[in-house]
């Protein structure tokens, strides 16, 4: 089994590429009792607020692992169990890869997915896909209901957060194309520095903020939220990944066996890609934000920890209200802005630089 504890080759990959990848961190009677759960219906895609769930997290090493690496935090109640079906329903019959669609990475938190408005109506109601939803209602969740249009009703933020996206992998996804939670290596830092350059502009931050869209055409007459805006995908570093049967070099899949994680920072652009293989890919994800001790929702199972990407809000959007001596949203991007204040235990790192 993986120690309990990043090793400092661990922490150096997790600086450099904003993503680590640990072998054999969960115990297996862990894994039967979650997989059992799951394989009673394969096809959906649930909030695994169960504890043979959650346990991946809680009753493995990765529960001491970031307490170490990053710091306290809540303990997720809540997973998003993700399971991505085979491409093709036929195994016999095959496309080229190349002809199923090119996923995009993309930084959790935004309201994304397909404008409720077509872009000729948009436009002929005097908004641009730059500006539609400046005004919107801070209530207004998006189409799938992932995340609030804006963040906060000030409308300073269109982005939610939280410090790092764990991702437990329940079976064999050695061989690329097999559906891979895939990842943008090493771009963490241009978010990063995207932010910055928003912030620094008087904001607002995220979609519909400086240099970032709200919207972006799709098809004849669509418009599509949540969309990584150009100015920050040109600074992204040129890593690659070749191989056979992987048309998306820009994307680096993690190649994970049953029983393995990977923990990425918030920052750093993700998306599944199409599953070209036989059999179902199985994750379980979890996301961990740092503790804040000034936050009094710390535990309140209103905010669905674990799986919230907007953890300021409670999960279904709905408002908290906060003490004047602290504004969740304006730590939040500071946070954003400063992201490896966030991990305590990669201090060592930035002292040996």
């Amino acid at each position: 089994m993986h120690a309990t504890t990043l090793s400092y080759a661990e922490k150096q990959t997790l600086k450099r590429d904003g993503f680590v990848i640990l072998r054999d961190v969960i115990p297996r009677d862990v894994i039967v009792q979650a997989k059992e759960l799951i394989n009673q219906d394969p096809t959906r895609i649930v909030h695994g607020d169960v504890a043979s769930i959650n346990n991946l997290y809680n009753e493995s090493a990765l529960r001491g692992i970031m307490m170490e690496a990053m710091g306290p935090h809540t303990a997720p109640i809540n997973a998003q169990v993700a399971v991505t079906l085979p491409q093709f329903a036929d195994a016999v019959v095959r496309r080229p890869a190349s002809s199923v669609y090119h996923p995009q990475a993309h930084v959790d938190g935004g309201w994304a997915g397909q404008c409720p408005m077509s872009k000729s109506e948009i436009l002929s109601s005097g908004a641009t896909l730059e500006t539609w939803g400046s005004d919107g209602d801070p209530q207004s969740m998006g189409p799938a209901g992932h995340a609030p249009l804006w963040q906060d009703r000030e409308r300073t933020v269109a982005i939610g957060s939280y410090t790092a996206l764990v991702g437990v992998c329940l079976n064999d996804q050695r061989q690329p194309g097999k559906g891979q939670f895939s990842v943008r290596r090493g771009a963490h830092e241009a978010v990063e520095a995207f932010f910055r350059h928003q912030r620094d502009l008087g904001g607002p931050i995220g979609g519909g903020g400086p240099d970032w869209p709200r919207l972006q055409p799709m098809g004849e007459d669509g418009a599509f939220a949540g969309i990584m805006p150009r100015k920050m995908v040109d600074t992204y570093p040129a890593t690659q990944f070749e191989a056979e049967a992987w048309p998306w070099p820009e994307l680096t899949p993690t190649l994970m066996n049953e029983g393995d994680a990977v923990i990425a920072l918030h920052a750093l652009p993700h998306t599944a890609t199409p599953n070209l293989s036989d059999d179902p890919r199985m994750n379980v994800f979890f996301r961990i934000r740092r503790f804040r001790e000034e936050n009094p929702y710390e535990g309140d199972p209103r905010i669905g920890w674990g799986v919230s990407d907007h953890p300021d809000r409670q999960l279904n959007g709905e408002f908290l209200d906060y003490p004047d001596s602290y504004n969740p949203y304006k730590t939040s991007v500071n946070k954003m802005c400063d992201h490896w204040s966030e991990w305590d235990g990669m201090h060592l790192l930035e002292a040996d630089r």
